[in-house]
């Protein structure tokens, strides 16, 4: 129950608060995908100047009802003082996605919202950004993309994935079909512990390994440890700062297990470049720009994924949690490179590069499990992929 301290403000312990935290329902990458998406491409295709104009279905929920509850919260009191601070900035940062899911629709508030909560490109960044998109690329270690004729379809995903999975020892993962998921076609759901699949997914075989590795070496690994932290929130995404490394880490992870293409470091790039200069441009504007290197469907794939929350796309606004794929990775590359045993420190749990620390004093255990390519390598063979 909570307890009031002298100036009024309520203590709380840990398993109390995470009840709490438990009840919240933040979709964010469900509310954000508007349920008119392929009728608007189809006008957007049919016409040379008409803008989408998105509509959203938020779900219901007593966000606000909790939020209210644990706004007065100023410690958790049986945890060490930097996880209590922690866990008061994940109440803050809680309240900010709930904010933003309530504004969906909403160009100007979701453009402050999100620009405040994952940042705008630096001009730096901006800047490593153009330079991937115009090839300069030696930097990088990437594999070239292989001209593949077998296609992998859901059935023959499934299955691959429970091996994978059963081969590493998660045997409390499982695999499931997901007609929810919009561009990404494979996501990581952390609460019922699975690997969420659309139905309509085709993946060959050097993709699929891509995905593997990014979804279960990376998402799925860092889950798990976080499970036995001692912090149960350090199994699921939580602050800003996290997300950044958590993305970071699986594009790492890419590159350090040789299946990181051009394609998909463009990709990255490509949001951070459109993330610096476009927050007022038109959907038609921005689509028209990528247009000079990018086809058809992609350039309206890329566009959508930095104007979706928005409700008339004619007018300005932006979302730019995609900001983090790059930096992130640059991020826990540069940190890598200069120090190599963050790796798998960074690996105890959804933490940032701040919260190593905790690894370092004893504060969470170091991580049970963490990605051995030469293991990957020969469970990738096994399965035929």
């Amino acid at each position: 129950m909570f307890i009031f301290n002298r100036l009024g403000k309520k203590q709380i312990t840990q398993d109390e608060l995470e009840e709490k935290l438990d009840i919240l329902r933040l979709p964010t990458s469900y509310v954000f995908t508007p349920v008119n998406l392929k009728e608007e491409q189809k006008k957007f295709f049919a016409s040379d100047d008409y803008n989408p104009v998105f509509k959203y279905n938020p779900v219901k929920n007593i966000n606000d009802k909790i939020l209210r509850e644990l706004s007065s919260v100023s410690s958790v009191e049986d945890v060490d003082p930097r996880i209590s601070d922690f866990y008061l900035k994940l109440i803050d940062s809680k309240s900010e996605v709930n904010d933003m899911l309530n504004a969906v629709g909403h160009n100007e508030k979701i453009t402050e919202i999100s620009r405040r909560r994952f940042g705008k490109p630096s001009e730096k960044l901006f800047k490593n950004s153009s330079r991937v998109l115009r090839g300069l690329i030696k930097s990088y270690k990437l594999v070239q993309k292989k001209n593949e004729a077998r296609e992998f379809g859901y059935d023959e995903i499934e299955r691959i994935m429970k091996e994978f999975l059963k081969e590493l020892g998660l045997t409390d993962w499982t695999v499931a079909k997901s007609g929810r998921i919009a561009d990404e076609a494979m996501k990581v759901g952390i609460k019922r512990k699975e690997v969420l699949i659309a139905p309509d997914i085709s993946r060959s075989p050097q993709d699929l390994r891509k995905s593997i590795v990014h979804e279960i070496g990376t998402h799925v690994f860092r889950s798990y440890n976080g499970l036995v932290s001692g912090i149960p929130v350090l199994y699921k995404p939580n602050l800003p700062d996290s997300q950044d490394i958590e993305e970071g880490l699986a594009t790492y992870n890419e590159e350090y297990m040789n299946v990181l293409t051009y394609d998909a470091l463009r990709r990255k790039a490509c949001f951070t470049w459109m993330l610096y200069w476009a927050e007022q441009t038109s959907f038609r504007e921005l689509y028209n720009a990528l247009t000079s290197f990018l086809a058809r469907n992609l350039a309206f794939d890329f566009t959508y994924r930095v104007k979706r929350g928005l409700g008339d796309t004619s007018l300005p606004g932006l979302y730019y949690k995609d900001v983090m794929y790059f930096r992130g990775y640059r991020k826990v590359r540069k940190a890598i490179e200069k120090d190599s045993s963050l790796y798998e420190k960074l690996y105890s749990g959804k933490i940032s590069l701040k919260q190593v620390e905790w690894v370092d004093d004893g504060l969470i255990p170091k991580p049970k499990l963490t990605p051995n390519p030469a293991e990957f390598e020969r469970v990738f063979k096994k399965l035929g992929i």
